[in-house]
């Protein structure tokens, strides 16, 4: 992350080397705007504050330092005239996360004219810092509006050509995957068929079981040997349909066993395109319940891995759970990061929370909260005890912890090498 940011700062302030004097004074007006309000919208893992900071430092030690260099002038007079500039990016910054303007990025009208405000109200506030307000107040005011609306516009048209450039090129890819998923969920559908089967089967053999019980109890000392007879027949019947069983169960597993290795060979799905996948997915879960649920998603690394099947379906657990445990409005966040050899997933919220009583039990088959509000029906309450199957199938571990009233926080911890498929 820092050297993200120290690139950031470093290409931000050279695009800032284009610059003209529209006032013939101190205050300058650059490129480099459309660079650092590009960036804040594109690179969504740039925590958006101190990118500001950032961008703020290196621009004034930047023109700070040209100017110490080429030109005879005092230390302070050089401080005077360059920190308004490295104010305006933290503004700037400011009112981006102050706005949410992150999350306005798929309008493009609603975002042009943020932006535009945006970079307008921070150069006004520079000029103000400088005491460089002029006379004319409304022609300078128009100027700064209509430079903003121009970077603006041209940040926005590079974000959306970009993205659409992206999809483009992942077209053919994602097409592909979707296909051989559709392949492979379908041949795991067809393979159900013999567990269903199975069900019927296991019904057949518990009545069988428990009418030949009955028929034993019922027995007296003069039972002749037709009645033995029939009851060995019995007995040898649902032995039988337990061999039939397992048989089916056998095929089951055997069938299951071919699909599951690589369904899609040497596929590699990085960090970010789950928690875009589960993002989408989780945003369209929320709408449909008609709740208001923030979801904020940041990772410290973008590692690929093999298992995005199971951090998937870990994550999905996790959030759907959170979501479901939710009021009408809350937030989750979903942390990645490396620690100890270790890639870490945090999945808080500010729910309700988990009494203490019932936090030693709820990996257990069974437990729940959840119901149909439609039909009544409980949960299976077998989401986190999968969770943790999957968890430990990849030697990691998974802890929580829980505020009753104030929230819940899940964190996983799964060995690097499980996921990246690489040692140190």
């Amino acid at each position: 992350m820092i050297k993200k940011l120290l690139l950031f700062g470093l290409v931000t302030f050279i695009t800032g080397q284009i610059y003209f004097y529209p006032f013939g004074t101190d205050f300058r007006l650059a490129l480099s705007p459309i660079i650092f309000s590009f960036s804040l919208l594109y690179f969504s893992e740039l925590p958006i504050v101190l990118s500001a900071c950032a961008v703020s430092l290196f621009v004034f030690l930047g023109r700070f330092i040209l100017e110490y260099l080429n030109q005879n002038l005092e230390v302070m007079s050089i401080i005077t005239k360059h920190y308004p500039g490295g104010m305006y990016y933290l503004l700037y910054g400011l009112l981006f996360y102050l706005l949410d303007a992150r999350n306005h990025a798929e309008k493009p009208l609603l975002i042009i004219v943020l932006l535009t405000t945006m970079d307008s109200l921070s150069n006004v506030i520079e000029l103000v810092i400088r005491n460089q307000i002029l006379k004319d107040i409304p022609a300078v005011i128009s100027s700064l509006l209509i430079v903003g609306l121009s970077r603006s516009f041209i940040a926005v048209l590079g974000y959306w050509s970009i993205k659409l450039y992206n999809v483009l090129i992942l077209k053919k890819a994602h097409y592909s995957r979707y296909i051989e998923l559709l392949m492979f969920i379908s041949n795991l559908k067809a393979e159900l068929f013999y567990l269903r089967k199975s069900m019927k089967d296991i019904e057949k053999v518990m009545r069988d079981s428990y009418s030949m019980y009955m028929s034993i109890n019922d027995l007296e000392d003069d039972t002749g040997k037709d009645q033995y007879q029939s009851y060995k027949n019995q007995a040898l019947s649902v032995a039988r349909d337990i061999h039939e069983i397992k048989k089916d169960y056998q095929r089951v597993i055997t069938g299951i066993e071919k699909l599951l290795p690589n369904p899609i060979k040497d596929e590699k799905m990085n960090i970010s395109e789950i928690f875009e996948i589960i993002r989408n997915n989780s945003k369209r879960y929320i709408d449909s319940i008609g709740k208001k649920i923030k979801l904020k998603f940041s990772s410290s690394d973008n590692y690929y891995t093999k298992e995005y099947y199971s951090l998937v379906s870990i994550l999905n657990n996790l959030i759907f759970n959170a979501i479901d445990a939710a009021d009408k409005t809350g937030e989750i966040k979903v942390k990645e990061y490396t620690m100890n050899n270790s890639v870490v997933i945090e999945v808080s919220d500010n729910g309700s929370g988990i009494p203490e009583e019932d936090l030693q039990v709820i990996f257990e088959p069974g437990y729940s909260t959840k119901y149909d509000e439609k039909t009544g029906t409980m949960s299976t309450g077998l989401g986190l005890t999968h969770v943790k199957s999957i968890v430990e199938h990849l030697d990691g571990k998974i802890t929580v912890n829980s505020t009753p009233g104030k929230g819940t926080s899940f964190t996983v911890y799964i060995p690097k090498i499980k996921i990246t498929g690489k040692g140190e």
